[in-house]
């Protein structure tokens, strides 16, 4: 019986946060998140909703070279110690060479994310957050650093105990040094999509053809900008 409920609870909570992030986040259709990515990222809503009676959460996001994989995830801190972490996956957005559509209704499909859910309990919880506070994720962030579409690196937009907080991690201009909770994500992420680790790559400048079309993949397309306390405004 215990287990039971242990397992209501957990699906409850897992449902209950889907449906908060539902209602915050506009990235899960292709053509409205052309719109909103930006903002997504910088986790514009995370700190308008952050305050004294706001929600502690987080939004870890690893752009993998945006074309080829994009993972995000959005952890919702609970009262009781636990979170409830919804992953969200964006793979080969700019390869269509295999594309094959069974119904027009299935059309966008290739480009939206890709979801798993799962519930941390106390010990998770306790250690994921522990690797955060190492990795100095809830900042300040390095004010200057350029994240390029074409390169790997992670951000992390956060509201804990109504304290807002942002960081940003280039590779390899810090090798990703200071990341210490890459690994315990993707050990956790039920997403089957393989996570596409950083490789060394020329610099994005270098890889900026004017002249190539626009889906394609390795093409530098756009650069976000970390500022003193999150992104720069675009």
């Amino acid at each position: 019986m215990k287990v039971l409920s242990a397992t209501l609870l957990g699906l409850a909570l897992v449902a209950s946060t889907a449906a908060a992030q539902r209602a915050d986040r506009k990235v899960e259709q292709p053509i409205v998140r052309s719109f909103n990515w930006f903002s997504y990222v910088a986790g514009d809503d995370i700190r308008s909703a952050c305050g004294a009676n706001g929600r502690s959460r987080l939004r870890l996001v690893y752009n993998a070279i945006y074309n080829e994989q994009v993972r995000v995830y959005e952890i919702y801190l609970q009262p009781d110690g636990t979170a409830g972490m919804t992953i969200d996956v964006l793979a080969d957005q700019g390869d269509v060479s295999n594309l094959s559509i069974a119904d027009p209704g299935d059309v966008t499909n290739p480009w939206r994310m890709k979801r798993g859910q799962r519930v941390l309990d106390q010990g998770a919880t306790r250690g994921l957050l522990a690797l955060l506070q190492e990795s100095a994720a809830f900042g300040p962030p390095r004010a200057g650093l350029r994240l390029p579409d074409v390169d790997f690196w992670w951000t992390v937009a956060s509201c804990v105990n109504g304290t807002w907080g942002f960081q940003a991690y280039h590779y390899p201009t810090d090798g990703f040094a200071n990341v210490k909770f890459a690994a315990k994500l993707f050990s956790w992420d039920p997403v089957p999509v393989a996570v596409n680790p950083p490789r060394k790559l020329e610099p994005a400048e270098l890889r900026k053809d004017w002249n190539a079309p626009p889906n394609h993949m390795h093409a530098n397309k756009w650069t976000l900008t970390v500022g003193k306390d999150g992104l720069q405004p675009r």
